[in-house]
Parts: C-alpha cells; sequence; structure tokens
C-alpha cells in the first residue's frame, strides 16, 4: 500500500499545539527550507534543559523500548513505534513533554497490531500513520484531535467503526481508503467538510452525525447518511 499511495504523496504542514507547545512538522521534513529541521543529534546525545524540567529547548530525537519520538518546543511526536504485540498504548509523555503527534508511518505495517489506545493530549495524526495495519480493529480518536492527515487509516482493512470528535477540524485525502470493512463512522462536529477521504468505495459504510451538519450534505450525496 506504501508504495502505492506514496505515488501521489505531497508532503503538508501539521500543527501539533497544546497549550504552551510550539508548532512543528509531524514526521520527517519534507525538504521545504522553511520548515522547522530536527536536529540530526543520534538518540543518545544530551542537550540543555529547562531549568526545573526535563523538556528540552531544542529539538532531539529521543527513543524508549517501544517509541522513537522527538521533542520540539516543549511537544513530543512519536516516530516509529517498536513494538509487535496486538496492544499499543501511546504515553501521554515522552521525555518529560506532552504527545501532541503520531508521526508519518508511525504504526505503518504493523500487521499484528489489533488495538491502538491514543492519550489524551494528542493533536494530529500524521500521514500513513497507521497504513496497512490490516488487523488493527480498534482504535480511539481522542477529544483534542484536529487533524488526522492523509491516508493515516489507508488499508485497515479490519476497522470496522471510527468516531471523530468535535475536535476535528480537518480530515486529509484518502483517511480511510481500502477501509473495506469499515461499517459505521461517528462524526461529531457540525461543520467537518469531506475532502476524497475514500469513503465512495465503501459499500457497507454508514456515516452517523447530526442533521443540519456539513457531513449530512456530503454522506447524503453518496447515500451513507444516517442522522444522530
Amino acid at each position: 500500500m506504501k508504495n502505492i499511495v506514496s505515488a501521489v504523496l505531497t508532503l503538508s504542514l501539521a500543527a501539533a499545539v497544546l497549550s504552551g507547545c510550539g508548532s512543528k512538522t509531524v514526521g520527517k521534513d519534507s525538504g521545504n527550507s522553511s520548515s522547522p529541521v530536527t536536529s540530526s543529534a543520534p538518540a543518545s546525545s544530551t542537550a540543555p534543559a529547562v531549568q526545573g524540567s526535563t523538556v528540552r529547548e531544542r529539538d532531539i530525537i529521543s527513543d524508549n523500548d517501544l517509541f522513537d519520538y522527538e521533542i520540539y518546543q516543549g511537544c513530543a511526536t512519536v516516530t516509529k513505534y517498536k513494538g509487535s504485540g496486538p496492544r499499543a498504548e501511546v504515553p501521554a509523555q515522552l521525555g518529560g513533554a506532552p504527545v501532541t503527534g503520531i508521526g508519518f508511518y508511525c504504526f505503518e505495517a504493523k500487521y499484528s497490531l489489533k488495538e491502538v489506545v491514543l492519550p489524551d493530549t494528542l493533536t494530529t495524526i500524521g500521514q500513513f500513520a497507521f497504513s496497512d495495519c490490516d488487523s488493527l480493529v480498534s482504535v480511539n480518536i481522542p477529544d483534542g484531535v484536529k487533524e488526522i492527515q492523509r491516508g493515516a487509516f489507508a488499508a485497515c482493512t479490519s476497522l470496522t467503526s471510527i468516531s471523530l470528535p468535535a475536535s476535528v477540524e480537518t480530515v486529509k485525502e484518502e483517511a480511510f481508503t481500502a477501509c473495506t470493512s469499515l461499517a459505521s463512522l461517528y462524526i461529531a462536529g457540525n461543520q467537518l467538510q469531506y475532502e476524497n477521504w475514500g469513503l465512495e468505495d465503501l459499500a457497507n459504510l454508514t456515516v452517523y452525525a447530526a442533521s443540519g451538519s456539513a457531513a449530512e450534505t456530503w454522506a447524503s450525496a453518496m447515500g451513507k447518511f444516517s442522522a444522530v
């Protein structure tokens, strides 16, 4: 799936913002010289910390047993999941910083992964973050998530239901492409617009949203709307 979707991939910027957190790209640098660039320092390197805190002032790349991550302006982005079990729980804090982002391809092709628990601190799910997780049946989208980037759940063929909280402002192209088992998509926000998420080809899908919402307009046009 990565080879298919990457051919049309144009990397975008995403915000990973909490109170006191700066913004950064959620994943690899796109090559734009104006983009924030992460440090090339190895995981074992050290940097001066904020006095009285373990959160560091500059970008670092660090790791623990299950997660590689970056810290930028007080916010952590998980860049790689290294586990192999059926369940993954992303912590709310890594390296003393709140986890606000899931980076590009972070969980890609973790074929044994069935359940993911994401923290309430999260604001952004990066491009193709869970693509090709073909055993994934359960993932929560916490209140506070603002953006789900391109192809985030592409080819999660076992995923049957997902709920988007009212905090979600943007869902990018191909977010649910080839999620062939997806039957229920719950949308809490009234203004969420459709940007070619890949829903048209999901034969068994019903989109549940409020009457009068933006979702009613576009889901009804697909013949997939049900009022809640």
